[in-house]
Parts: structure tokens; C-alpha cells; sequence
């Protein structure tokens, strides 16, 4: 458990703050390390648990280094970042569904996000124009890795516990990453997005711990 809370600490209290002091100096390149470096704290809990607990978790620990590579790549060529993501999101997706497979409840998850999906990009359609499809695409993907996320809470078990909280934050964090990217924005909405996003991924890594 003490190395737990230390790879949460190093991840949310030294890479998150280290991360927005240097991109608000513009050191892009460093700042992006300690980005992928945060995520990489999660990428660690899931690699234990696939090689002494549960061979299958090696699933979610590549779609936890995609992401940490998405990290990086993100912050120079968004399209190419948000791609990789994806790519993550699919990993999420067969992992997920192999602890839960597709039911009812994720159907009804399934359509809520994809209406509230539909509800903030009619209404901010003016601000993101062209991006509209490649951001649907996107849209739809995080729609279905959060409902499949979201649906293991029927497992009634801490991992299922952690892994729903994980798929509502990182749709949490997302929403708010839209929200930035349209709007001028402060500074406090960069530390929710990152915090939440962190969080999704430590909970996602945590989770495999305890199947």
C-alpha cells in the first residue's frame, strides 16, 4: 500500500505541478516528459499485476503506455495525440469487456454520454467548425470505453468500484479538455483536467491490483 500512495503522490504532487509549471514557460519538450512520466506511475500498477497477479491485465497496461505516449505526442500535433488516444480507448475497451461483457446497463450508459456528447457539441458548434467529424469520431470511441468502464461497477467489487470512478472521470476530464480547447480559459481549469485525468489512470492501474 506505501508504494501505492507514493506512485499516486509522485504522479499527482511532482509530474502534474511539474508538468504546467514548464508548459506555462513554454519548455514544451520537458513539460511533456513530466506528463508522460505521470502517467507512467499508472502504466507501473497494471505491468506488476499482469506479470504476479493476472496475466490479462497486460491489456490495460498497453492502453496505459499508449497513453502515455499520447501524453506526449498531444502537445505538438493534436490530431496525431487524440489518435493514439484512441488507440488506448480500444485497449481500454477489450479489457473492460472481458471483465464485464456488453449488458443492458452498459447500453443505457452507452446513450446518456452519447446525448451529452451530442448536447455540448450542437451547442459549441460554431466554435469548433472544421473539427467537427475527426471530434465525433473521438467523441464516440471515449463514449464507449466510459460506458464499458462505467458498466464494470455491476461487478460489485473494489476493482469494478475503482475502474467505473476511473471511466467518469476521464469522460469528466475530457469534457473540460473540450471545454479549454474552444474557450479562453484560466489556469484552474488546467489543474481539473489534469487531476481528473490522472486520477482516471491511477484508478484504471490500481484496479488491476486487486482482480
Amino acid at each position: 500500500m506505501i508504494w501505492i500512495a507514493g506512485a499516486c503522490f509522485v504522479c499527482l504532487c511532482v509530474c502534474l505541478p511539474l508538468y504546467l509549471h514548464f508548459r506555462y514557460k513554454d519548455h514544451l519538450h520537458l513539460a511533456s516528459c513530466y506528463k508522460s512520466a505521470g502517467t507512467l506511475c499508472a502504466v507501473m500498477f497494471a505491468l506488476v499485476a499482469s506479470i504476479r497477479l493476472n496475466p490479462s491485465c497486460y491489456v490495460c497496461a498497453a492502453g496505459l503506455l499508449i497513453h502515455a505516449v499520447a501524453d506526449y505526442v498531444l502537445e505538438f500535433n493534436f490530431m496525431a495525440g487524440a489518435g493514439l488516444f484512441l488507440a488506448g480507448h480500444i485497449c481500454y475497451i477489450a479489457f473492460f469487456l472481458r471483465l464485464v461483457p456488453v449488458a443492458l446497463p452498459h447500453g443505457i450508459i452507452l446513450l446518456l454520454l452519447l446525448g451529452f456528447m451530442a448536447f455540448i457539441y450542437y451547442h459549441w458548434r460554431k466554435q469548433i467548425g472544421k473539427q467537427l467529424k475527426p471530434l465525433i469520431v473521438y467523441g464516440v470511441g471515449l463514449s464507449i470505453m466510459c460506458s464499458c468502464a462505467v458498466g464494470c461497477f455491476t461487478l460489485w467489487s473494489l476493482p469494478g468500484i475503482l475502474i467505473a470512478c476511473g471511466g467518469a472521470l476521464f469522460f469528466l476530464s475530457d469534457s473540460l479538455l473540450l471545454r479549454r480547447l474552444l474557450f479562453l480559459s484560466g489556469k484552474a481549469l488546467d489543474w481539473a483536467i489534469m487531476i481528473t485525468y490522472y486520477a482516471a489512470q491511477l484508478l484504471f492501474g490500481i484496479a488491476c491490483l486487486y482482480l
